[in-house]
């Protein structure tokens, strides 16, 4: 009886689960998706593979059509590998064409593409640009590099195709290998929010209008272009909260944005005004010239006294003794610096490095990457100099590489670990951590209460 009870527990048990799996398995199919979400999937696929989705359900046929977003690149020609010069160039075109009849009178979010070109292109590439006008296209991306060189043989943008509605639908433009000019009754782009130009010809006027009628923007990145002149933006950029500057041949920066929070540069350092930015947090910059680290730092604590973050890459001459009146860097709180230093001799001064703490004081994360353009024929030897207590109340955490053995590499290492109060109780550990560092580099170290030396080969007592 009990056994009989037991089994039929067991097989009401089983048979409970298996109706359970029963009544709760999805039988869902791929054509059953909603149309909304259904659209986002194939916004998601290059175009190619999006017409291709519509062998998997008589309802997907045309479903492509709709999608919001069209990306013409190297994949949109099949086989693209086996074709090469005329011959893929106008499989390209014809590609694009077909998808675009598809696609007449239809609204497009996205419209980007990327293809080499050549003035006898221009017509074409004109028609592409009256379809984003005509499809209300919100962000439009042309990213088209000549086939021979830079220079006169870029395409020149046709502003005057856009009218005055489509204009203020823009929200984001990305041009890359063209030139252009505004048309005479060019009144600014009131809704845009990203404007990428790379590899662009135009002159400082046309640029400094342009931005200037540009009142919602919120992302300026600028990358080789070539102005020659100065940038000088007469209206305060109010939205802006990111800014990129990279390899442009610009002699001055001046403009005011006031809620910036990330700002990137790589070149020449040139004067640069950005107005005040309290909220700037990120910054990365890369300095392509020699420089003296004071007049650098002089510069930037001018330029960007309220960041947060900063990264620091350039080739730095440290010939400068310790700074004392380096301008407040307010609110850093992590630095890090790349350093290539490029002259023999000046590896003793880097302990004037220390300056940089000074003048930011509540810096919690330290990194410098040494880079030295020369070998050390000879470590620093005597005595290592100890500086003034400057208590770093906020270091939590230091990261230096690229150690030669010098006295004035030693010098500032020890002068951090001694002044940084939030490592006291680590103190010690640091300490043999510097001496196992130093060994492996220049030969002994040898630490007493009267301070520190460091020599090649055999040392005497410290006095």
């Amino acid at each position: 009886m009990g056994k009989d009870l037991m089994c039929r527990r067991k097989r009401l048990k089983r048979n409970h689960h298996e109706e359970i799996f029963k009544k709760t398995r999805a039988n869902v199919q791929f054509e059953d998706l909603p149309g909304d979400l259904l659209s986002t999937v194939l916004s998601k696929l290059p175009l190619k593979d999006a017409v291709r989705t519509g062998v998997l359900s008589s309802k997907w046929k045309d479903m492509w059509k709709v999608c919001p977003k069209l990306k013409f690149d190297r994949g949109i020609v099949s086989g693209a590998n086996m074709f090469e010069g005329q011959q893929y160039t106008q499989k390209f075109i014809n590609s694009v064409k077909a998808v675009m009849q598809q696609r007449q009178s239809k609204v497009v979010e996205e419209l980007q593409i990327k293809f080499e070109v050549d003035s006898s292109l221009v017509g074409h590439i004109d028609s592409w640009v009256d379809f984003a006008v005509s499809s209300r296209v919100k962000n439009l991306a042309l990213d088209l590099s000549p086939i021979k060189f830079l220079g006169q043989n870029q395409y020149r943008f046709p502003f005057k195709l856009l009218d005055g509605s489509y204009i203020s639908r823009l929200q984001h433009i990305q041009l890359s290998y063209t030139s252009f000019e505004l048309a005479p009754q060019f009144s600014g782009f009131p809704n845009l929010r990203a404007l990428d130009l790379h590899y662009i010809c135009v002159t400082r006027h046309v640029l400094q209008d342009m931005l200037s009628n540009c009142i919602n923007l919120e992302r300026l990145s600028l990358v080789r272009c070539h102005l020659n002149d100065e940038l000088k933006v007469a209206r305060p950029l109010s939205n802006l909260l990111y800014l990129c500057v990279a390899h442009c041949d610009i002699t001055r920066i001046e403009l005011n944005a006031i809620k910036l929070r990330t700002f990137i540069f790589y070149g020449v350092l040139h004067p640069i005004d950005l107005g005040h930015t309290p909220e700037l947090k990120d910054t990365s910059l890369q300095l392509l010239c020699s420089i003296t680290f004071e007049h650098a730092f002089t510069a930037l604590a001018n330029v960007l006294p309220s960041v947060q973050n900063l990264i620091f890459r350039a080739y730095v001459s440290l010939k400068t003794p310790l700074m004392e009146n380096l301008c407040k860097f307010s609110r850093l709180k992590s630095l890090q610096l790349w350093l290539s230093i490029p002259n023999y001799g000046e590896d003793d001064n880097i302990v004037s490095l220390s300056s940089i703490l000074r003048a930011a004081p509540l810096t919690e994360k330290l990194e410098i990457h040494f880079r030295t353009l020369w070998a050390i024929t000879c470590w620093g030897l005597g005595s290592v100099k100890r500086l003034p207590r400057c208590p770093r109340n906020y270091m939590k955490n230091v990261h230096i590489t690229g150690y030669m053995g010098s006295v004035g590499e030693l010098e500032l290492l020890l002068h951090i670990v001694e002044n940084a109060a939030a490592l006291e109780e680590n103190e010690e550990q640091l300490r043999e951590s510097v001496v196992k560092l130093l060994k492996g580099i220049a030969g002994e170290v040898y630490m007493s209460r009267h301070g520190w030396r460091v020599g090649v080969k055999r040392l005497e007592n410290g006095s």
